[in-house]
């Protein structure tokens, strides 16, 4: 009897042993498939070149090995912008090896397709200089469970460090980082949960930076329409910047301009000086955004607010912004982003490459218009030392039909909207102060020169009558030391506060401005 009990669990244990031994070779040849999917993936991003790929598949376990470099073709257009420390990284590798344990149940009683951890391949000195921050623990590590349904969970996460150099007066606290990313088999629902609890930088003679609790999480889903709708959401508890000294700088603005219009400008253009010390201080900062879907259209709204925000010494806030976005065709987004996605961005020109997305939107989205969409900005409110700014107001378009947008006033007449808005009359005031101060040349040779005060008062002086013009006109209302007035556009007509705004004939502006012949 008790040999065959013996003989019996003997063969039972066998027969477990084949099963999973089948099991682990089926759900290793699974993963293969998937990680293959998702090397392609990321050999897809215009941003890297495949320097070398390999997979080594065993029974129980895998390896897969790549070595990516930067594409050298897709960032040529922007070398002339870039910092040196970012030319000498792109010229790097990034090399990692993926340790792949097969199912059914890869290092635990979880059952899944595969458990892939990730390794990082760094140089002796990249790996010395990260030990002085993390010490024994590795910088990053990344895992990457394939469930048996086709998805996933990858999760990344960096450990927390303290580091001072005590001679430097260098302080840093870092609290770490937690990201989990959860995806369905063809990666068209996926979720992300980002945690940042929060970072020090103390540097005594520079000055002083720190956040803390940054948070974003996102749920995407494709709709009915195949569009992705859902939600994101951003927040972070405090942000704060001290500067201890003056910062020079000099931002290459003719460059960025001759990259995004050709246009060659001078250097004389590039705006240099320095940055005094400063302070900044944002407390409850927040964003979101939902999106949704009623039959074959797309709904966003998207909320952002602050509770305050402290500028050298001077708070503003709390700031709130509510907008929102309805009646989006969404077989027509899914068009053009599909077309976005079918530019080839690689060696192209910038000028060629824009030319590309400006003829994607022409040619994708007209249906967008043509279904009646509508933006409105349901609230936004900043407090400001001198009052509060509050508007509202919404836009409409009905009845678009193509080729409208080459005529402007049918395309005008078949446009809506309207806003109501109050703000400062002290903001205002410092504005008008602000542009007349560069508008103004002054002379420094000239016998009496006009003094920074002579202008502003000259500026105070006209903004307050022209302010007593409008009132006085029933274009605004002063009350309270608040500047309030409304708009509305309608069939063709312009209205402000109520009262009507006779504009100049399209037909006769245009005549005037042809060639006689």
């Amino acid at each position: 009897m008790k040999t065959r009990l013996l003989k019996g669990s003997v063969a039972g244990v066998l027969g477990i042993a084949v099963l999973y031994s089948a099991g682990a070779y089926w759900t290793g040849l699974e993963a293969e498939r998937t990680l293959a999917k998702q090397h392609d993936m990321i050999a897809g991003l215009p941003i890297f070149k495949v320097k070398s790929h390999q997979y080594e598949r065993g029974w129980f376990s895998s390896t897969e090995t790549t070595e990516l470099t930067f594409n050298e073709r897709f960032f040529a257009p922007y070398q002339g912008i870039l910092p040196e420390a970012a030319k000498n990284a792109l010229t790097g590798t990034v090399k990692y090896v993926n340790h792949v344990q097969h199912g059914p149940l890869p290092g635990g009683l979880r059952p899944a397709r595969a458990v892939v951890t990730t390794e990082f391949i760094m140089s002796p000195d990249t790996r010395k200089m990260l030990s002085r921050f993390f010490g024994d623990k590795e910088p990053i590590t990344v895992t990457n469970r394939l469930n048996f349904t086709g998805g996933g969970e990858l999760n990344v996460s960096v450990p927390a460090f303290d580091y001072e150099e005590t001679l430097a007066g260098v302080k840093i606290k870092w609290q770490g980082m937690t990201t989990q990313v959860g995806y369905d088999s063809d990666y068209s629902q996926y979720s992300i949960d980002a945690r940042l609890p929060g970072l020090v930088l103390d540097a005594a003679t520079k000055g002083h930076i720190e956040f803390s609790n940054l948070s974003y999480q996102s749920d995407t889903r494709p709709g009915a329409t195949g569009a992705g709708v859902g939600n994101k959401e951003l927040s972070v508890t405090r942000v704060k910047l001290e500067s201890k000294e003056n910062i020079p700088y000099q931002i290459k603005l003719n460059e960025l301009i001759s990259l995004l219009t050709r246009i060659r400008i001078g250097e004389f253009i590039n705006p240099a000086g320095e940055i005094k010390p400063s302070q900044a201080d944002l407390v409850n900062l927040k964003y979101q955004i939902v999106s949704s879907e009623e039959k074959e259209f797309i709904n966003a709204r998207a909320k952002f607010g602050f509770e305050k925000l402290e500028v050298n010494h001077t708070a503003y806030g709390p700031m709130r912004l509510d907008l929102s976005v309805n009646h989006l065709h969404g077989p027509s987004l899914l068009k053009l982003e599909q077309a976005f996605s079918d530019i080839q961005v690689e060696g192209v020109e910038p000028d060629k490459l824009r030319q590309q997305y400006i003829d994607a939107v022409v040619r994708e989205g007209g249906p967008i218009l043509e279904n009646n969409p509508r933006l409105a900005i349901n609230d936004f409110s900043l407090k400001l030392p001198s009052g509060e700014v509050n508007v509202t107001g919404n836009v409409a378009l009905n009845g678009y039909q193509k080729g409208d947008l080459n005529d402007s006033r049918v395309f005008l007449s078949k446009l809506t909207a309207n806003a109501k808005l109050s703000v400062p009359r002290d903001t205002l005031q410092g504005l008008v102060v602000a542009q007349a101060r560069n508008l103004f040349t002054v002379d420094a040779s000239a016998e009496n020169p006009p003094s920074l005060q002579e202008i502003d008062e000259l500026a105070k002086n006209l903004f307050a009558s022209q302010v007593d013009i409008w009132s006085e006109q029933g274009y605004l209302q002063q009350e309270g030391g608040q500047l309030k007035t409304s708009a509305e556009w309608k069939n063709g007509k312009l209205t402000i506060n109520n009262r009507p705004v006779n504009l100049p004939d399209p037909a006769a502006v245009e005549a005037a401005a042809a060639p006689k012949p």
